[in-house]
């Protein structure tokens, strides 16, 4: 965390540079980000009037899935042609040899047992926790946030104090460099001064900004500033995004490709990991405690919390700024690349790159559309009029 760097919590426009790992802020104050709000994963659990429930999507739980299946069948290959090659090295071919392979065949698999019963536990774990967290919860009435931790008392914070940035880290391996994007959450607890931290990954850094954007609005305007949610097969976990990419990449790809890519899936697990995460979907889900349920109820609307000066001051003058073409970082004069959209980069080659790159592409599409009616400025009424 930024406080021992500024002496202060951080806020909007600071940043952080570190060998390879790039920070910058967008909160507190929540100023608006110059992105179109946009939830790539579908991470609002429940939206109305008075608050948003934030929670994982369920392309994380897939691709969890997939990555532990696909572990698990690599040991197993791994470790039946270790006990072929461990009788053959003994005794060679001969009467012997399926005598010596079948002992080292039953200790293989009690090892493979072993990391069976590993992965599941924690397949079993997560689906404990996801019955026994509750999400985040964002109330647009009080202009608050609760943050209930595993452990001890549920967190309330004022909206504006809230700390949001956006992470690139450069990840360099013997074969290439990639970059990986985050999300950052941040609840200071005044009460005990310990902060918590929430982090989500994502395939770009527009769209992490674009997940916050669409908290942000939601804060400021009211549900009728989320887009609309995408359709099955643009939702990333799902069955029908898994028969959507793959009818898609057998349309743009050739045989070779397309065997790679279908043989990839099946030693992963094929569909397996999308029945575990709509399983996941399905459970119930962790109940909020009293106090959460009571901070929760509507209020009348001359009760509601207001913007403070300082916040709509801030909001204007960088609302103004985005009029003359600058972006987030341009405007704090960040080192950090700007957010930049599909229609100003270069046509992005999905060719060859997978369905979660192909998604990706359409993801980004999607939430740079300049046709967005809710992209309105933040409305009045009691909320910021930029």
């Amino acid at each position: 965390m930024a406080e021992d760097k500024y002496e202060r919590l951080p806020r909007a426009g600071d940043s952080e540079h570190q060998l390879g790992f790039e920070t910058l802020y967008l909160a507190p104050k929540p100023l608006p980000a110059g992105q179109v709000p946009f939830s790539a994963q579908q991470m609002h659990r429940e939206v109305n009037e008075c608050y948003l429930d934030f929670a994982a999507g369920g392309g994380t739980r897939e691709f969890a899935v997939r990555v532990t299946i696909g572990t698990l069948l690599l040991l197993s290959l791994v470790l039946v042609f270790s006990a072929l090659l461990g009788a053959w090295l003994q005794v060679g071919v001969s009467s012997r040899f399926w005598s010596y392979a079948g002992q080292y065949l039953v200790y293989s698999l009690l090892l493979l047992s072993f990391f069976f019963a590993m992965f599941g536990s924690i397949i079993v774990y997560a689906a404990y926790k996801e019955t026994r967290t509750p999400p985040i919860r964002f109330n647009r009435q009080r202009r608050e946030v609760c943050y209930v931790p595993a452990k001890g008392k549920p967190v309330f914070i004022l909206w504006e104090e809230v700390i949001a940035c956006v992470a690139v880290e450069q990840v360099i391996t013997q074969y290439s460099a990639t970059q990986q994007f985050r999300l950052r959450l941040g609840f200071h607890d005044t009460t005990n001064e310990q902060m918590h931290w929430v982090t989500h990954a994502h395939a770009s850094l527009m769209l992490a900004v674009s997940e916050w954007e669409a908290l942000r609005v939601y804060m400021e305007q009211g549900p009728t500033a989320l887009p609309p949610a995408p359709q099955r097969e643009h939702e990333e976990g799902t069955l029908e995004y898994f028969y959507f990419a793959r009818d898609t990449y057998k349309e743009c790809h050739g045989f070779i490709s397309y065997g790679g890519w279908w043989l990839l899936q099946l030693f992963t697990g094929w569909t397996i990991p999308c029945h575990i995460a709509e399983w996941f979907e399905h459970l119930p889900k962790a109940g909020f405690p009293k106090a959460v349920r009571e901070w929760s109820k509507n209020l009348p609307t001359e009760q509601w919390a207001k913007p403070s000066e300082e916040l709509l001051s801030q909001s204007a003058a960088i609302e103004a700024a985005f009029a003359t073409g600058l972006s987030f970082p341009e405007y704090f004069k960040s080192p950090l690349v700007a957010f930049q959209s599909p229609s100003d980069a270069a046509p992005v080659k999905t060719k060859g790159k997978g369905k979660r790159a192909r998604s990706r592409a359409a993801a980004e599409t999607r939430a740079s559309d300049p046709q967005e009616p809710r992209n309105a400025r933040d409305a009045s009424a009691g909320r910021p009029d930029h």
